[in-house]
C-alpha cells in the first residue's frame, strides 16, 4: 500500500493564496486551481511572501476561458501582410482600423449608394426608418374609406341605420329579462302550497328530534368540550390523540407493561445496570486497568506517546497519510 502526502488545501470558499505559510510550504486552492509556495524566511521559519507556482490561476492556460490582467507585449507580432483570417488568429490594429473605415457611425451616419432597411408594418408610427415601400403603401391608403353616408344612412335622417333599431327594440328582442315578476307582498297557508305539508312531515323538529337511518353532523374540532354533537370521526380522533401514534404493539396499558418486562421497579433496574458502565464524559479515563485494556486492543508503546513527540524505532510504515490540513 502506497503512502499518501497531502498538501495544505482549500476545497471551497475564497480564491487566492493562504494568509500565511511556512518557508517552502506548499498549498493548493481548488477554488482558483492554483498551487502556492511560501517564499523567503523571516528567521522563524515563516515565509515572507507567498507566490503561485502552478495551476491555471498563475499561468496562461492552453485551453478554456481565462482572464489575463495587465499589459502584455509580444516579442513577435503579426506582419503587415498577416491579417487575421480565423477565429484563433491575433488581429492587428491596422486591420481593425481598415475594417472600421468601411462602417457607418451610429450617430448621424451619412449613407451613400442605395441603402436599404426592413419595411415597417403598415400603420407603424415610431422612430423606425421608413422605406419607399412603406411610404407608397401609406399614400395608397388615403381615400374616402368605407364610411360613406349612402351606405350607412340610407334614409338620410342623420342616424346610422343600425342605431335606429335600438330606438324601437321589441320586447322579444330584449335578452336577460325575468320570466315573471314577484309581487311586493303575499301570504298563503300551508294547505295552499302544493306538497308543502308532505315536505314538512319529512323534516325533524328542532326540539327532541328522533332521528333514524344514519344521521350525520359536522365533526367538532379536536379538543371541543361543549354540548355540540360528537361524530364517530371526533371519537376516533380523540382516541388516536390519546394513543399519539404509538405502535400497534404498545398502544394499550398491558402492552406497555409487557414492554417494561412487567417490572414495577423498571427505573431502578435500569439505573443499577448503567452504574457498571463507563462514563462517556470520562473518555476512558475511568478504565479500571488501562494497561490491560491497551494490551487487549493490540496497542503498543506508541499509544502512550504525545502526538508532537512520536518516536518510531525500526519496523516499516506503510499505507499512512500525511495531511497538510486546510486554509
Amino acid at each position: 500500500m502506497a503512502n499518501t502526502i497531502q498538501l495544505k488545501r482549500r476545497v471551497s470558499g475564497v480564491a487566492g493564496a493562504p494568509a500565511a505559510l511556512k518557508s517552502g510550504e506548499l498549498a493548493h486552492n481548488e477554488v482558483d486551481n492554483t498551487v502556492y509556495v511560501g517564499k523567503g524566511d523571516d528567521g522563524a521559519g515563516n515565509a515572507t511572501s507567498i507566490v503561485p507556482v502552478a495551476g491555471s490561476g498563475g499561468f496562461l492556460a492552453l485551453v478554456g476561458t481565462q482572464t489575463i490582467a495587465g499589459a502584455k507585449t509580444f516579442s513577435t507580432v503579426p506582419k503587415s501582410s498577416q491579417d487575421a483570417s480565423r477565429g484563433t488568429d491575433l488581429i492587428r490594429k491596422s486591420q481593425v482600423d481598415s475594417l472600421l473605415a468601411a462602417k457607418a457611425p451610429l450617430a448621424s451616419p451619412g449613407f451613400s449608394g442605395a441603402p436599404t432597411a426592413p419595411t415597417p408594418v403598415a400603420g407603424t408610427n415610431s422612430t423606425q426608418i421608413a422605406t419607399t415601400a412603406f411610404v407608397n403603401e401609406a399614400i395608397a391608403g388615403f381615400g374616402a374609406g368605407d364610411m360613406a353616408k349612402s351606405t350607412y344612412d340610407t334614409d338620410n335622417d342623420g342616424k346610422v341605420d343600425a342605431a335606429e333599431v335600438a330606438d324601437a327594440a321589441p320586447w322579444a328582442g330584449i335578452t336577460g329579462k325575468p320570466t315573471s315578476f314577484t309581487p311586493s307582498s303575499h301570504s298563503h297557508s300551508i294547505a295552499q302550497v302544493t306538497g308543502l305539508q308532505t315536505v314538512l312531515d319529512a323534516k325533524a323538529p328542532l326540539a327532541s328530534p328522533a332521528l333514524s337511518g344514519t344521521p350525520t353532523a359536522p365533526t367538532a374540532a379536536a379538543g371541543t368540550n361543549t354540548t355540540q354533537l360528537a361524530t364517530t370521526a371526533f371519537v376516533a380522533a380523540a382516541i388516536g390523540a390519546l394513543i399519539d401514534a404509538a405502535p400497534g404493539a404498545m398502544d394499550t396499558l398491558n402492552e406497555l407493561a409487557a414492554a417494561l418486562g412487567d417490572d414495577p421497579n423498571f427505573a431502578t433496574t435500569v439505573t443499577n445496570a448503567l452504574a457498571g458502565k463507563l462514563a462517556a464524559a470520562s473518555n476512558l479515563s475511568d478504565l479500571p486497568n488501562k494497561t490491560t485494556a491497551r494490551s487487549n486492543l493490540g496497542l503498543g508503546s506508541m499509544a502512550t506517546q504525545n502526538a508532537n513527540a512520536v518516536a518510531i524505532t525500526g519496523g516499516a510504515i506503510n499505507g499512512i497519510t500525511l495531511d497538510g490540513g486546510t486554509f
